[in-house]
């Protein structure tokens, strides 16, 4: 029994690790992003580096003006945030595995709650990407749009409503089960 609590153990200190790596490089690009914010509204002048959207903005004639830009960015900044409230609630997942609180609401609510943040960050960031196509009147296609980001994000989202169906799947089971004995 011990050797099997070490290995449980294990694999909330591994996602642990996962869950502090991301919050990390999260907490890299928002800042990122938040700095390229404040330098254009500092200056009120376009920053040096390029805009952070998947539309390519630098090798064409695209003349979108500064509020533009500024309500893109607040935009982009506000949906990033999604990716740390997913995280917050996965790390809430893996304290209550930790507590031995395996088959309760709170596991099933909390991975719906992180594949909504992780979705709506995939979703929102498309959405932005795709109004800044619309606005810049660029001859790019909304297919270059698809990153490697915006499907790792859509697949995780799904994986956690999936996790979470399973969940309360795994509810009902003891339900039924604790009502049998």
């Amino acid at each position: 029994m011990a050797g099997k609590t070490s290995t449980n153990n294990k694999g909330i200190k591994a996602f642990n690790t996962i869950y502090v790596i991301g919050i990390i490089f999260s907490g890299m690009k928002l800042i990122e992003y938040l700095q390229w914010t404040f330098q254009l509204i500092r200056k009120w002048n376009l920053p040096e580096k390029p805009f952070f959207s998947k539309v390519d903005l630098l090798n064409s004639d695209v003349d979108i003006s500064l509020t533009a830009y500024l309500i893109f960015a607040i935009a982009y900044i506000i949906v990033f945030g999604s990716i740390f409230a997913g995280l917050y609630q996965l790390n809430k997942t893996t304290k209550l595995f930790r507590e031995k609180n395996i088959f309760h609401r709170e596991v099933s609510l909390a991975f719906k709650k992180a594949g909504r943040s992780f979705l709506a960050f995939a979703f929102g960031t498309l959405i932005i990407d795709i109004a800044v196509l619309a606005w810049a009147q660029t001859s790019s296609r909304v297919i270059d749009l698809l990153s490697t980001e915006l499907i790792v994000f859509l697949i995780l989202g799904y994986l956690m409503f999936f996790l979470s169906d399973i969940f309360k799947e795994g509810i009902n089971l003891k339900e039924e089960n604790e009502l049998t004995i």
